[in-house]
């Protein structure tokens, strides 16, 4: 004799509730460590960057790009280079784009930057509140 299956029926709405409230948990979390992690770089004076696990970047001049603390080249052309960083992702637009070197520690980006921003949860910041890097001339 056969089995019956049970499934479960869901209900509309109920399965969008249960998620915003674990999606507001995680944020709340991620601000709690943050806000400790700066307390104790503050604290024992070290380099915040290592304590929160944020991007470094070192711009030398218009023609050469360090970023430390990355999580991996996402996107490649000569156009645009997209690295991912903490939360988000930071964008390099320019001409003649290359990367350099990269290993788990450093990237290295080299080419003519024209615009330099940081995209966090899919939101470009700068378009936010104004805070992008722009690099022009050759």
């Amino acid at each position: 004799m056969a089995r019956k299956r049970h499934r479960r029926r869901r209900r509309a709405g109920t399965s969008e509730q249960p998620r915003r409230e674990e999606l507001a948990r995680r944020r709340t979390l991620r601000l709690r460590r943050e806000r400790f992690g700066r307390g104790v770089a503050e604290l024992f004076e070290l380099p915040k960057d290592v304590i929160l696990n944020i991007p470094r970047m070192t711009i030398l001049g218009n023609l050469q790009m360090v970023i430390e603390n990355h999580r991996g080249l996402i996107e490649y052309s000569p156009e645009l280079i997209r690295v991912g960083a903490g939360d988000g992702q930071i964008v390099v637009r320019g001409e003649e784009l290359a990367v350099g070197s990269v290993f788990s520690e450093d990237l290295s980006i080299m080419g003519r930057f024209r615009q330099i921003t940081f995209e966090y949860g899919g939101e470009c910041a700068d378009d936010q509140a104004g805070t992008g890097a722009e690099g022009g001339g050759r």
